[in-house]
C-alpha cells in the first residue's frame, strides 16, 4: 500500500511537473511572438514608409548591403525578401494557435502551405543576396547563413512530408523546428540584444565588420541554440525524473527573462533610431 501511494504520488508530482514545463514554454512562446511581431511592425513602419516615400537609399541606413546602383536583381530580392519576411515572421505562430486548428482547421491547412511557400522563396532570396553581394561577417557570415537556409528548406519539407503522411506528432516537433530557423534572422538580432544586456553595453568581440569572436559565435548560434533549446525541451518532458523536469521548468524562466531583456534591448538599439 505504502509503494503504491508513493507510486501514486510520484506519477501526480511528474503529471504536475508537465504541466508547468508546458505552460511556461507557452510563455516563451508567447513572448517571442510579442518580439517577432515588434519586429514586423519595425519592417512595416521603416521600410514600408520608405516605399511609400520612394526614398530608397535611406535602406542603406540600416542595412550595409542594402540598395546598390546597377545590381537590379539583387535589389529586387532583397524587395522580395524583405516583403515576404513579413508573411512567415507574422504568420508562422498562428500555426501553433491550438483554437486555429480546432476551430478554424482549414486556414490551418492555408496558413501552413504559404507560410512554406514564402518560406522557401524568402530563404532562395536571401541565398542569392549573400552569394552575390557577400555575407556580413565574411566566410563566416556565409557560412553561418548558408546552414540556416538549408536547415530551413530540411525541417520545412520534412514538416510538410509528415502532415500529408497525417503523422501530427511528429508534424508538430519538425514544424517547431522550421519556425525556429525561419526565426533565424530575428534570433540574430536578439542574440545581440541579449549580448548588449549582460555586458553592459559593452558587447565585447564584436565589430561593425560582424568578424569579431562574439560575431562568429552568433554566425552558427542564432540557428543552433534555438534549436538546443527546444531539443533540451523535448528531453525534459518525456524525461521521467522530478529534477530534470523542474531544473527543464528554471531555464525556461530564465530563458524568459533573458529573452524580454534581448527584446527591449534591440528595440531600443536596433530599430528604434530608425523610426
Amino acid at each position: 500500500m505504502v509503494s503504491d501511494l508513493q507510486t501514486a504520488q510520484q506519477a501526480d508530482q511528474l503529471a504536475k511537473a508537465n504541466k508547468r514545463l508546458k505552460k511556461l514554454s507557452q510563455v516563451l512562446f508567447a513572448i517571442a511572438v510579442i518580439g517577432q511581431w515588434m519586429f514586423v511592425y519595425y519592417i512595416v513602419a521603416f521600410y514600408g514608409g520608405i516605399a511609400v516615400s520612394g526614398e530608397y537609399e535611406k535602406v542603406n541606413e540600416a542595412l550595409g548591403h542594402g540598395i546598390i546602383k546597377g545590381d537590379s536583381m539583387g535589389n529586387l530580392m532583397l524587395g522580395i525578401h524583405l516583403a515576404l519576411a513579413i508573411v512567415v515572421t507574422f504568420g508562422g505562430p498562428l500555426q501553433f494557435s491550438t483554437a486555429i486548428r480546432k476551430h478554424f482547421p482549414l486556414f490551418h491547412r492555408w496558413n501552413g502551405r504559404i507560410f512554406y511557400l514564402t518560406a522557401f522563396v524568402v530563404t532562395l532570396a536571401g541565398l542569392y543576396m549573400i552569394y552575390t553581394r557577400g555575407a556580413h561577417g565574411g566566410i563566416t557570415g556565409l557560412l553561418g547563413n548558408t546552414l540556416n537556409a538549408s536547415l530551413i528548406i530540411w525541417f520545412s519539407v520534412l514538416a510538410w512530408r509528415t502532415a500529408m503522411q497525417r503523422d501530427f506528432v511528429a508534424h508538430k516537433k519538425w514544424a517547431i523546428r522550421a519556425f525556429l530557423m525561419v526565426s533565424g534572422v530575428w534570433f540574430f538580432r536578439l542574440g545581440y540584444g541579449i549580448w548588449i544586456l549582460i555586458t553592459g553595453f559593452t558587447a565585447p568581440g564584436t565589430n561593425g565588420n560582424l568578424n569579431g569572436p562574439f560575431d562568429i559565435f552568433l554566425s552558427f548560434a542564432h540557428s543552433l541554440v534555438p534549436l538546443l533549446i527546444l531539443e533540451a525541451y523535448f528531453y525534459a518532458k518525456r524525461h521521467s525524473s522530478l529534477r530534470v523536469k523542474q531544473f527543464g521548468a528554471g531555464a525556461l524562466i530564465g530563458l524568459s527573462l533573458l529573452m524580454i531583456g534581448g527584446i527591449v534591448m534591440i528595440a531600443l538599439v536596433f530599430w528604434a533610431p530608425h523610426l
